[in-house]
């Protein structure tokens, strides 16, 4: 379901946070903005708002259509693919442009191979293997009783008489 004016404008008063990410305008960079998708596709969802500046006013923004082409071809670089709504809404006689993120089902998703997550209000790209590991756990891919336990031994941990 789309988000309405009365929602934008909410959104847009609570701030950004680990559910909104506010641009004043396109990045120069359009896959900066799969990145961000790619985060709340990889949390709990999210959207972004093309419009809306760092101080939460609504000052509107335009996107000729070679720009709307760049951000759907953005959006359709993410790995496994996830259908996330681009679109307009007014808001006070201003357009703002909205992404609407899903929780991913298939998760990781990755931009041009790399994984990025949401930390609070920010979007980082996972660069250490401590971090992979506690995003692969956190979203339930790696499971405590699948993995090796190096302190076991049968001498000390294993009663044959139990059996």
């Amino acid at each position: 379901m789309k988000l309405t004016e009365q929602d934008i404008k909410s959104i847009a008063q609570s701030g950004e946070g680990y559910n909104a990410e506010f641009k004043i305008s396109v990045p120069s960079k359009v896959r900066e903005l799969a990145g961000e998708v790619c985060a709340f596709a990889n949390a709990a969802g999210g959207v972004v708002l093309l419009g809306v500046d760092d101080n939460n006013e609504i000052k509107g923004i335009e996107i000729s259509s070679s720009k709307r082409s760049a951000i759907q071809n953005a959006l359709t670089g993410l790995n496994p693919h996830l259908y996330c709504p681009f679109y307009f809404v007014e808001v006070g006689g201003k357009q703002v442009g909205v992404i609407d993120v899903p929780s991913g089902l298939q998760k990781p998703y990755t931009v041009s191979g790399a994984i990025y997550i949401r930390q609070g209000a920010n979007s980082q790209k996972i660069t250490s293997v401590g971090q992979m590991r506690d995003f692969f756990q956190q979203s339930g891919r790696i499971y405590f009783d699948e993995g090796s336990c190096n302190e076991f031994s049968i001498e000390n941990d294993f009663d044959i008489g139990f059996f």
